[in-house]
């Protein structure tokens, strides 16, 4: 009598360990340094690649004939076309993306959050205290194809190309799946064409762009790494609500260049905000019911 009283005392301590354990999947976790994944030797190919590409452009003085090259062989699709890839390059869509790893991913999302403001500093000291020239400024405007936007100034580097290169490099770091890191990467690099096709940036912005992006990222995953409170539950909400009302902006003004690209910011920050609100949801839901299943655990009857 005493065992089998004794073997549902284990029973009922094992489901109540079991509930506090789901009920933890549920709450937004909070990370310690030691939980970051570890840089793998190949995260930093890309960025040297780049670089590598970009002192051969520099130094062999044909970065005009080059740009036109490059811009030429974007005619194979459609100015729309180019004009929805570039708007994943735009700082803003790519901040509202974020939104979803708040809950799921809360150290991703910090170390993005942090990487959005090293690229805010990085871009806009670099833009405004260097004057550079845009093709549309040293080009003939009939021989090259230019998209939207007739930008003259403030060409170095692409903010596109950063943005987009600092994104995919912080999801390569917490995504572990080979497919989906050379998916990434490939999308990365279409937004930064998407940069010549459309004639407003010059082959060094971008590939300057593209290494400052991915620098930036493995600079915020340091700091993330060292100073955790961004992934603290307060931290959490006062960045979701910050997120969720770019989004809310997004549904209603279109702050590009391009009226094409309305509908797509639209759809982008509609499906975040569906699945966000979704994905709290069903995790409250399910918290809920943890408070039930424990105690009929807990029923010695």
């Amino acid at each position: 009598m005493d065992r089998a009283q004794g073997s549902k005392g284990v029973l009922r301590v094992d489901h109540a360990q079991d509930a506090r354990a789901t009920s933890l999947q549920y709450h937004s976790p909070v990370m310690d340094g030691a939980s970051y994944p570890r840089l793998q030797k190949w995260f930093f190919f890309p960025p040297i690649i780049c670089l590598v590409l970009l002192l051969l452009v520099n130094f062999s003085g044909r970065d005009i004939q080059i740009f036109l090259w490059f811009n030429q062989q974007g005619r194979f699709a459609g100015d729309d076309f180019w004009i929805a890839v570039t708007t994943f390059g735009d700082g803003l869509v790519l901040f509202v993306l974020t939104l979803p790893f708040i809950r799921r991913k809360p150290e991703l999302a910090w170390s993005l959050i942090v990487t959005w403001i090293l690229i805010a500093l990085w871009i806009k000291g670099l833009k405004y205290s260097i004057v550079t020239y845009r093709p549309l400024s040293v080009l003939d405007r009939a021989s090259f194809r230019l998209v939207g936007a007739q930008y003259r100034y403030n060409s170095f580097p692409s903010g596109h190309a950063t943005s987009v290169s600092a994104f995919v490099a912080t999801l390569c770091i917490f995504f572990q799946r080979t497919w989906l890191r050379s998916a990434l990467i490939a999308f990365a690099v279409l937004v930064a064409f998407s940069r010549l096709a459309m004639g407003v940036h010059w082959v060094t912005d971008v590939l300057a762009g593209f290494v400052g992006g991915w620098a930036s990222a493995l600079l915020a995953y340091s700091i993330a790494r060292r100073f955790s409170f961004g992934t603290s539950r307060p931290a959490q909400i006062i960045f979701g609500l910050v997120i969720a009302g770019a989004a809310l902006g997004m549904l209603f003004i279109n702050y590009t260049d391009y009226p094409q690209a309305f509908r797509l910011l639209q759809t982008i920050a509609l499906a975040v905000l569906v699945f966000t609100v979704c994905d709290y949801l069903l995790a409250w839901r399910k918290r809920k019911s943890l408070p039930t299943a424990a105690a009929a655990s807990a029923d010695p009857g």
